[in-house]
């Protein structure tokens, strides 16, 4: 008989048989308890049992009793279910946080308001993320969170700096960047990124990525991490007010090769090839037969975000196949 174990702040859940430790139970579930013990750093994994009752090496406690706390769910085993508090304790596929001091390798305008910046990892480190998530550059006390533009695994980074003349911040992140030869910043964070628990990486289901303006980073991460899969549908919908706001040129680039379908949106060149006056989610509609088998990644504003979601849940999505940072921070308005 198995036990239902709830780990709180987190909400994680798992299953742990009568006669395992708990932390290798954890482990099955892909969650991962901080333990050091090979290292003699004991302790290190320590909880508080909430409610539930433990086979430990000092005895069979319930959550009432004086001694159970704090409990080591190395040596513990669950004889019912449990809830536990842990804060040391890493979800599926979550990654330590780093603080890492970047080489500033070069800051290259990619239009009249997006420059490209390039990063560059300490030698023998890899900065580690998932493709999708983002950093926080630390600058003069603070904290500026930009997107990774390229995908895991090489000791360059690049990001996509937006750049408003009427906005001191992005204007201070600029001038900090093209003058200081290196830049902290702390990562990753961000929960948007394709998650196998969740059978988010069928290659078959089309992956729409729905981005306006420097969202595109987001979609470009993801999208060059999907090329190391050989995913066979995907889709980029990159919507501005004008054409000039796209900056890049890869999406053509990987259209023409056959990598993905592009369809670049703009209100001020109806005329242009590819370009139309549709809204993007009539444009799925049409162009995707079975909204129910895609994966939705959408990049933008509050408002951006929701107006697109609202359009296609009209036509049978449901928000559980959209992601977004922007339900992070931005609630749905009731």
């Amino acid at each position: 008989m198995t036990h239902q174990i709830l780990i709180q702040p987190k909400g994680l859940r798992f299953e742990a048989q009568p006669d395992e430790d708990l932390i290798s139970a954890a482990a099955r579930a892909g969650i991962r308890i901080r333990k050091s013990c090979a290292n003699g750093n004991c302790e290190i994994c320590k909880a508080k049992l909430v409610a539930g009752v433990v086979n430990t090496p000092e005895g069979r406690f319930d959550a009432t009793h004086p001694d159970v706390n704090p409990l080591l769910p190395c040596v513990s085993r669950a004889q019912s279910d449990l809830i536990l508090e842990l804060d040391k304790v890493l979800a599926p596929g979550e990654i330590p946080l780093q603080h890492i001091a970047f080489q500033v390798q070069g800051v290259t305008p990619l239009s009249e308001h997006v420059y490209q910046v390039d990063l560059l990892a300490p030698a023998g480190k890899l900065a580690d993320y998932h493709a999708g998530q983002y950093l926080e550059l630390l600058i003069d006390g603070g904290e500026f969170p930009f997107t990774i533009a390229s995908a895991p695994g090489k000791r360059e980074l690049e990001l996509h700096l937006g750049v408003d003349p009427e906005n001191a911040s992005s204007l201070q992140i600029l001038k900090y960047l093209q003058s200081n030869p290196t830049v902290r910043a702390r990562l990753p964070k961000g929960d948007v990124w394709l998650k196998p628990e969740l059978n988010q990486l069928n290659l078959h289901d089309p992956l729409v990525f729905i981005v306006a303006g420097t969202g595109f980073a987001q979609a470009k991460a993801m999208i060059e991490e999907q090329f190391k899969h050989q995913h066979s549908a995907l889709s980029l919908y990159w919507v501005n007010r004008e054409a000039h706001s796209l900056y890049s040129d890869l999406p053509k680039q990987w259209a023409d090769k056959g990598l993905i379908n592009y369809h670049p949106m703009t209100s001020d060149c109806s005329d242009c090839e590819f370009f139309s006056k549709q809204t993007v989610q009539d444009k799925i509609a049409n162009e995707i037969n079975d909204i129910s088998s895609i994966q939705v990644v959408a990049c933008g504003g509050p408002k951006f975000v929701y107006s697109v979601l609202d359009g296609l849940e009209d036509k049978g999505l449901k928000q559980t196949q959209m992601q977004s940072d922007v339900f992070a921070y931005a609630p749905r308005p009731e």
